[in-house]
């Protein structure tokens, strides 16, 4: 959290709840980077001074985070909206505020950072919508596990110059509706070289850039939304700010990669070495009677040889060693290490496997009974009424500021999140198929199985397919039959 911006809406008499979470961020944001101080890069005293040495990652904090964004937010996610017109709208809009591709990021990036957030706004020209995580957010007002007020800050360039762009969402205490405050805030004049703190921008300089300085949304619905595991906060219970997915897997992570460097230093150290005296490695050349010169028999840029001098009798010239590499007990304890390491985040004892120098995930179809298969659906529920609340924003922001008065704000909204990890999609559409001939469901109830569809959409689907079929069938040209020859 920027100090200077808790400074400036101190200013204008809001509170903002200060946790003390900047640290915490820190930390997860260096194991999710691959690079945490004093344990990737370390000091070891070598008997006459201290060396500085890298530790080899596995970067098994960003596997994590991006298997788990692969499984709540893929291609195959659907959103659906009850209403055909407002639908095709939605679908425009996924497409233009790019849902699909930065969803997903900053889902694995907010898993990893304990939170991020989904800003709906108007550009200027069209519906538009921002992707932060939580290390930018204010929180002013949090309340029975919601987040009721906040700001959030990003950064703008303008003409070169960079400003702090400050979003306040605040609520009316007496009609419940929201007004957004839209602030550039700029650094005030350096003394001594030193930055002071910040200010806003003139008036004029809002509508001179086409910024909207204050919004009164007219909604009692706020336009963000958090994004977070559904992991408990142990340290504060009632605490607005998320808890990173793998904030219990820390010593398992530094486990894994004090085991992984150790494979690799395994193999460095150990490979072959030959040790070759003097007398053995160079031979004289004569010539004439008199000595010419002297040349190395074995070549001298070969890592594998290493020259000592003579030795007593009897110490043979040439010794090679080998050194024994335990392949067997560093890959034993690194998958031992993984496993425990998949059941604190949530995937099972099996999430991940040690394969050939990599580390894979697990791709079969799990139980319905299965760990991995009940913290998915935890985490579903959260990111569900998430969906369902941006999809009420960017619909809201669309029909405000483009004045499209057809959306249906009312219409039914529903998330069906990819269930082919869970269940076997070709056997379920087989015995669907089986029991819809054998007369033991109907069309729609075929429709809702397989297509996901709710209730209302199966209705309509199955009355739209008769329809097409019937069109179809009186398309086709009837043919009489020829008189029989007499």
């Amino acid at each position: 959290m920027d100090q200077q911006v808790i400074q400036y809406l101190k200013s204008k008499s809001l509170t903002v709840i200060e946790d003390d979470i900047t640290e915490k961020l820190e930390v997860w944001r260096q194991w999710y980077k691959g690079a945490v101080d004093k344990f990737h890069k370390y000091k070891v005293y070598s008997g006459k001074k201290k060396l500085e040495l890298e530790r080899k990652t596995l970067n098994l904090p960003s596997k994590v985070c991006q298997r788990w964004a692969d499984l709540l937010l893929n291609e195959k996610v659907e959103i659906n909206v009850s209403d055909e017109y407002t639908q095709a709208i939605l679908n425009h809009l996924l497409q233009q505020v790019n849902f699909r591709v930065r969803g997903n990021n900053l889902l694995e990036t907010a898993f990893a950072m304990g939170g991020g957030f989904l800003i709906q706004y108007w550009d200027g020209e069209k519906t538009n919508q921002k992707y932060i995580t939580q290390e930018y957010m204010y929180p002013i007002t949090y309340d029975s596990g919601r987040l009721i007020e906040a700001a959030f800050s990003s950064q703008k360039v303008i003409d070169g110059k960079t400003y702090v762009y400050l979003e306040t969402h605040l609520r009316d205490d007496v009609t419940g509706l929201y007004t957004v405050d839209n602030t550039l805030l700029k650094s005030r004049d350096t003394t001594n070289g030193v930055s002071g703190s910040l200010q806003e921008v003139d008036e004029a300089f809002y509508a001179e850039h086409g910024i909207i300085p204050k919004w009164e949304t007219g909604s009692k619905t706020p336009l963000f939304q958090m994004i977070r595991p559904n992991v408990a906060n142990r340290e504060a219970f009632n605490s607005p700010w998320g808890t990173s997915v793998y904030s219990g897997a820390l010593d398992i992570f530094a486990s894994c990669d004090v085991i992984y460097d150790s494979f690799y230093k395994e193999f460095l150290l150990g490979k072959k070495r030959i040790f070759v005296t003097d007398g053995v490695a160079n031979i004289n050349y004569v010539k004439n009677g008199e000595e010419v010169e002297t040349v190395e028999v074995f070549d001298p840029n070969d890592e594998v040889f290493y020259r000592i001098p003579e030795q007593d009798d009897g110490v043979p010239p040439i010794q090679p060693v080998e050194m024994a590499l335990r392949v067997g007990d560093h890959a034993a304890a690194l998958q031992t290490q993984l496993n425990i390491l998949s059941q604190a985040v949530g995937f099972g004892s099996n999430g991940f496997k040690w394969d050939e120098g990599n580390v894979s995930t697990a791709t079969q179809i799990i139980s319905q009974n299965s760990e991995l298969f009940r913290t998915l659906k935890k985490h579903e529920t959260l990111l569900r009424d998430t969906i369902i609340d941006m999809v009420k924003g960017l619909l809201y922001v669309e029909a405000t500021f483009a004045g499209d008065a057809a959306i249906r704000l009312d219409a039914d909204i529903s998330v069906d999140f990819d269930d082919s990890i869970i269940e076997d999609t070709a056997e379920l559409r087989r015995q669907a198929m089986l029991e819809l001939q054998s007369g033991l469901i109907s069309k729609a109830e075929y429709f809702r199985q397989v297509y996901k569809l709710t209730d209302e959409q199966a209705m309509e689907y199955e009355l739209k397919m008769l329809q097409e079929i019937v069109a179809e069938m009186q398309a086709i040209p009837v043919q009489e039959e020829p008189e029989p020859e007499v």
